[in-house]
């Protein structure tokens, strides 16, 4: 069984945003893309949020990752207590990403 993802939520998101792109993938493309995608997206927020942690927060985000057993919950209430604009911050990353695909769907 794969591992839980870190953040659900992308899921949807990278789903949604397939969907209003008019990009319609077949239960085997979507198990092929979009943990592609999540990865992308991933990146992206680690980019975004991890500078943005002192020493022990980082500390503590090296033991949460460690750990096989980190619940959502437990890396939702990390994110939200280290980075108190985690949620803009969050949109922030997905709206440039998403405005990235549109750019190169576009092309």
């Amino acid at each position: 069984m794969p591992a839980q993802p870190k953040f659900d939520f992308l899921i949807e998101y990278i789903l949604g945003l397939l969907e209003k792109n008019n990009i319609n993938l077949t239960a085997e493309q979507k198990k092929i893309y979009v943990p592609q995608i999540l990865a992308q997206v991933e990146l992206r927020l680690g980019l975004k949020l991890l500078p943005l942690l002192n020493e022990k927060q980082k500390d503590k985000f090296v033991k949460l990752m460690n750990h096989d057993k980190t619940t959502p919950t437990e890396w939702s209430d990390f994110w939200h207590e280290s980075v108190p604009t985690f949620d803009e911050d969050v949109q922030t990353v997905l709206m440039e990403f998403a405005e990235k695909v549109k750019t190169i769907l576009a092309q």
